[in-house]
């Protein structure tokens, strides 16, 4: 693909990812596609991974709410994926960093995960030790990581530290994924921050709705949101309460211009199904 191409498909990105052209043009591949799902085999599964942690919560919640990190769905957090990494831009990086590599044994997060190396209160560069796959959490709007890294944080485990007992039964404790399973779970993943430019749909980082629809009334459980977002192999089903609507994610996932490549969508009398190839995604209302 031609320069002139990659930068066509940035800036068609941008209008509804929200990142800066900088930061979507990082992200663009070697064809003619907007990137969110072109991803290294292990960068995938530790996408898919992270949905689980996001989108569980609440007593309806499947085991991974224990984790917290969905509290992260209430921070202002602009999502950037690239093949090799995902990253995320906050404004508060440090808290960002903090709700997913672990402080010790008491205070578990996203399985396996360990700061590799930060820039204090700037930028911090994650590795998933389980996958190898890495997750950038920076304040820059550019996506970028500048200045020179170190581990010097008490508050978050580093590469140094193995994993803990505990992690590895949760890690063990997750069920299979098909592979195109995981780029559906990825797919809810990277797109938690995102809005068409038509305003058809809007994720609002799942706390809010930017469309600012139903004369601005908060849905139903919108201050304590239940969610649950599980399934095993090829089948899977996500329900929620409060942001955002139900049909606003299956249009995500099935946009023309920025959904998953080959994902059908399907409304049924419960809410919609997106399938891709083999494998589905049940959305209920």
């Amino acid at each position: 693909m031609s320069n002139s191409g990659k930068k066509q498909a940035a800036r068609s990105r941008m209008k509804y990812s929200g990142e800066l052209y900088e930061a979507a043009l990082a992200g663009i591949p070697n064809d003619r596609t907007h990137g969110l799902d072109s991803c290294a085999p292990r960068q995938r599964q530790l996408n898919a991974i992270l949905a689980l942690g996001l989108f569980n919560r609440g007593d309806e919640g499947a085991p991974p709410k224990r984790w917290t990190i969905n509290a992260l769905t209430w921070y202002t957090i602009k999502v950037s994926p690239r093949w090799n990494r995902l990253v995320f831009i906050a404004d508060a990086p440090m808290n960002v960093a903090q709700y997913l590599v672990p402080s010790s044994e008491n205070f578990l997060r996203v399985p396996g995960m360990r700061l590799k190396g930060g820039v204090f209160g700037s930028a911090y560069v994650l590795e998933h030790v389980p996958t190898g796959a890495q997750l950038v959490v920076t304040g820059r709007s550019s996506g970028k990581v500048t200045g020179r890294l170190s581990t010097t944080d008490l508050r978050m485990l580093s590469l140094d530290t193995p994993l803990l007992p505990e992690e590895k039964r949760l890690y063990a404790a997750l069920p299979a994924m098909a592979d195109d399973a995981q780029t559906l779970l990825a797919g809810i993943a990277v797109r938690m921050s995102m809005a068409d430019p038509a305003r058809r749909w809007a994720t609002g980082n799942w706390y809010w709705d930017p469309l600012e629809r139903m004369g601005h009334a908060e849905v139903e459980g919108y201050s304590d949101p239940q969610r649950r977002l599980w399934g095993e192999g090829d089948e899977w089903e996500a329900q929620w309460t409060g942001y955002p609507y139900a049909q606003d994610v299956a249009f995500a996932l099935t946009d023309p211009a920025i959904g998953v490549r080959g994902a059908k969508l399907s409304t049924r009398r419960r809410g919609y199904e997106v399938s891709l190839k083999g494998s589905v995604l049940k959305i209920r209302r």
